[in-house]
Parts: C-alpha cells; sequence; structure tokens
C-alpha cells in the first residue's frame, strides 16, 4: 500500500552536532526527497497504528537517511526563508531548502498532519475548538552591538 503523502520538497536533511554547535548535513549530504507521510515506523508490527512521519530519502542512490514520527511534542523553529529546524524527544534535526515557496509548503505540511493527528487522539473535536500541538518558534536577530 502506497503510504499517503501531504507534502514532497527537496531539501539537505541535517542534524544538530551539539559538540560543535552546528548543523551537519545527515547521509553524507546532498539533496533529499522529504515527505510527510502517513505511515508505521520500520521497527513497528503491520497490526501497528499508522502516524504521520517525516521521511528523508537521498536524491543520489534513495538511501534513505531520516525517519522521524511527527509527536505532540515536537518543536518547530523556523530560522530563515530556507531553513527550518524542529526538535522531537532528544533528536535535533533541520532541513535547507531549495527555496523559500519548498520550506512554507513543508511548514503547511507539518502543522496540517499535526492538527490531523490531534483531532484524531481527540475522537474528532470540533475544528475550531482544536488548539494545533506544534509549537513554532521565530527567531528575531538583534543587531547592533
Amino acid at each position: 500500500m502506497e503510504p499517503d503523502f501531504v507534502v514532497r520538497v527537496r531539501a539537505v536533511v541535517m542534524s544538530r552536532d551539539d559538540s560543535s554547535g552546528g548543523w551537519v548535513p545527515m547521509g553524507g549530504g546532498g539533496l533529499s526527497h522529504v515527505t510527510i507521510c502517513k505511515g508505521r515506523r520500520q521497527e513497528e508490527s503491520d497490526g501497528a497504528e499508522r502516524h504521520y512521519m517525516i521521511r528523508g530519502e537521498r536524491l543520489r542512490d534513495q538511501a534513505p537517511i531520516l525517519e522521524c514520527p511527527l509527536k505532540r511534542d515536537l518543536i518547530y523553529n523556523k530560522v530563515n526563508p530556507i531553513f527550518h529546524h524542529w526538535r522531537v524527544d532528544e533528536r535535533k534535526l533541520g532541513l535547507t531548502f531549495q527555496s523559500p515557496a519548498d520550506a512554507a509548503t513543508f511548514e503547511r505540511g507539518v502543522q496540517s498532519a499535526m492538527e490531523e493527528e490531534e483531532e484524531e487522539e481527540e475522537g474528532g473535536g470540533e475544528r475550531g475548538e482544536c488548539r494545533a500541538p506544534w509549537r513554532r518558534r521565530r527567531r528575531r536577530r538583534r543587531r547592533g552591538g
């Protein structure tokens, strides 16, 4: 069965290296197809529920380099128009997009998937009363010295 894709963009998948304080490309770098889709984690049995996942597949050889469930505690940060990152559990992951349009599409996909997950958890409550479970932070740089 094909996964249900919400979004598919091209981006460089990054992970946070806290020892150096920087972001490093995962899987040797290069562009990947990054999707938000409804599926099961690879380690889960066939009977497990389907949840939204962020998956990354390297373009040059189709190697999977990212599999991250969208969880209620996701913290999403829009650092600039083409670099966004998020934290789930103790993992810090990010994407460098090819364009601001791809970044905006991905951000809307995350929000939509998280809202749908919350509605399913709450038994399909009224859409107007649902509060988005994800939190978005925008960094503002201070200018001057």
